[in-house]
């Protein structure tokens, strides 16, 4: 596996866990929890803000937390990239 893909993988990783650690900081859970509170809080609010139904709401919070992680596996990768050249 090539190294900008390997880079690419852990800024994915890394600010998806950020995310975790800033939607998981809202309340007084303990750290184990905080991934299913910031599904929970991202359905929420396309469910209720949005008023799209429960099942999209589900399906919706799975695409932003896939397109966080691919954001920063693109921005990893070039990153990684340009450094390489």
């Amino acid at each position: 596996m090539r190294t900008s893909t390997l880079v690419g993988i852990k800024v994915g990783l890394i600010l998806l866990l950020a995310f975790i650690a800033l939607m998981g900081q809202t309340n007084n859970a303990p750290y184990s929890e905080w991934l299913n509170d910031a599904f929970m809080g991202v359905a929420f609010t396309f469910a209720w803000g949005l008023g799209v139904p429960e099942m999209l709401a589900y399906v919706l919070s799975v695409l932003v937390f896939a397109a966080i992680f691919g954001c920063g596996f693109v921005i990893g990768q070039k990153f990684s990239r340009k450094l390489d050249h």
